[in-house]
């Protein structure tokens, strides 16, 4: 059997699992998304089986094996190393919660087990001599570019409500249409959804925006009257459209670049992207991305650096300058030393898809962005040649909040090549920004 998609080795493997069930007097399928993928032409990553063998035949068979999901029939077989899922045939009771079966019962037939699963194109299965089985039309339903329940649609959400987003997943991810009776199926059912953990939602959702057709995913989502079932809050009143429709524009990684263009999309502010953000159980480090990304953009936007001096850190330090460079070049270079460069970076790539309003008055800045970042060659107070000790020794001064904010100030000029970076420089300027200030 020949796998045009799947790496050949994992391939190979696989065939030599689903030939040891065989040898052996059990029956053997690959099952699910791989079988989905290779038809349509997708990378595939993993290789599911289900067989008649019961659980305890298929640890038996093995020599290596990880009982990952006994209760349901699930084993990990190991070949040389490579993970396969291999899963008992079996039916489902009844759902809890319309969230997980009670209880699983083994069967001995492929198509029972095929007839349990969500949509037509996951209810395919391949055997070893690369035929299909096919009950439920699935095949036919991928060209088509259908999403069809199997079965009653009622009854498949009803078992597991989190099936309504999968669907829009699938039909965002591969552009395709929701078959009417499924689509009025999921009409029916969406109060069903307040039921889901907002984590499984939430990775529903990252797969959706991570892939090729987000807004498509976006749009069947607000007519699906589901967001106003879940259990976190989305502020729609106010949905900008526009900005949603260049999602595409955006790479889909990093994940953080996405997902910041839909809180702006939804009017959000730093500290409403921080609560909102950790209502949908995101990661503290892509809530920390996207509130520091919208924070330097709103700060830009602003104006809060005027033409005569900059604001460089969060505690509103101002800095006065007499020079004549480039103010919009200190104010970026003081966003990417209170940020860091990954911050600013991002910034630049989500400047292309800002409102024409933002994009206009952040043209400079958004134009030169790239070439400034390559000029940079100091980040922190650590690149500086010098330490608080040695300026206090120098100027002869206790040691105060002033030292902080001198420091500070230093990091800039010299980040923005108004101040070599050596030691005499720096001595030399603090002593007259002291005077300046009035402190000595």
């Amino acid at each position: 059997m020949q796998w045009k998609w799947v790496d050949p080795q994992t391939a190979e493997q696989g065939q030599s699992l689903l030939r040891r069930l065989t040898d052996q007097g059990y029956e053997g399928y690959f099952v699910g998304g791989c079988v989905r993928d290779e038809l349509m032409g997708r990378p595939v990553n993993d290789m599911d089986i289900a067989t008649n063998a019961t659980p305890e035949q298929v640890m038996a068979l093995f020599e290596r094996t990880i009982p990952t999901g006994l209760e349901h029939g699930t084993i990990t077989v190991l070949i040389e190393n490579e993970p396969f899922e291999v899963t008992t045939y079996r039916t489902e009771t009844e759902y809890v919660d319309h969230r997980r079966p009670e209880q699983v019962q083994f069967v001995r037939e492929l198509s029972e087990d095929l007839r349990r699963r969500d949509f037509t194109m996951n209810a395919i299965a391949r055997g070893i001599d690369g035929e299909y089985v096919d009950p439920f039309h699935g095949i036919e339903d991928l060209r088509n570019g259908i999403i069809r329940c199997v079965g009653i649609a009622d009854e498949r959400f009803e078992e597991d409500a989190l099936r309504m987003v999968r669907g829009i997943r699938f039909a965002s991810v591969f552009d395709f249409e929701i078959e009417q009776q499924t689509w009025q199926a999921l009409l029916n059912h969406q109060a069903l959804i307040k039921h889901i953990a907002t984590e499984r939602i939430r990775v529903e959702m990252e797969k959706m925006i991570a892939g090729p057709y987000p807004y498509h995913g976006i749009e069947l989502l607000l007519s699906s009257g589901l967001i106003p079932y879940m259990k976190v809050d989305v502020p729609c009143e106010k949905l900008n459209l526009d900005l949603l429709r260049s999602l595409e524009s955006l790479p889909s990684s990093p994940l953080v670049l996405r997902w910041t263009l839909i809180a702006l999309a939804l009017g959000m502010d730093e500290q409403q992207i921080k609560q909102y953000f950790k209502s949908w159980t995101f990661p503290n480090t892509i809530t920390d991305q996207a509130s520091k990304i919208v924070r330097m953009n709103q700060r830009l936007y602003d104006g809060i650096v005027e033409q005569e001096s900059v604001s460089l850190v969060e505690n509103e330090v101002v800095i006065e300058s007499t020079s004549s460079i480039d103010q919009s070049y200190v104010r970026f270079v003081s966003c990417v030393l209170d940020y860091g460069k990954e911050i600013a970076q991002h910034w630049r790539t989500l400047y292309a898809v800002l409102s024409s309003t933002q994009q206009q008055r952040l043209s400079t800045i958004g134009q030169q962005a790239d070439s400034w970042l390559e000029q940079l060659t100091i980040y922190s107070l650590a690149d500086l040649p010098i330490k608080g000790q040695e300026v206090l020794e120098y100027v002869k001064i206790p040691a105060g909040k002033w030292l902080g904010e001198l420091f500070n100030e230093i990091l800039l000029v010299v980040a923005t090549g108004q101040l070599e970076n050596n030691k005499e420089a720096i001595l030399h300027y603090a002593d007259q920004a002291l005077v300046r200030k009035g402190l000595r």
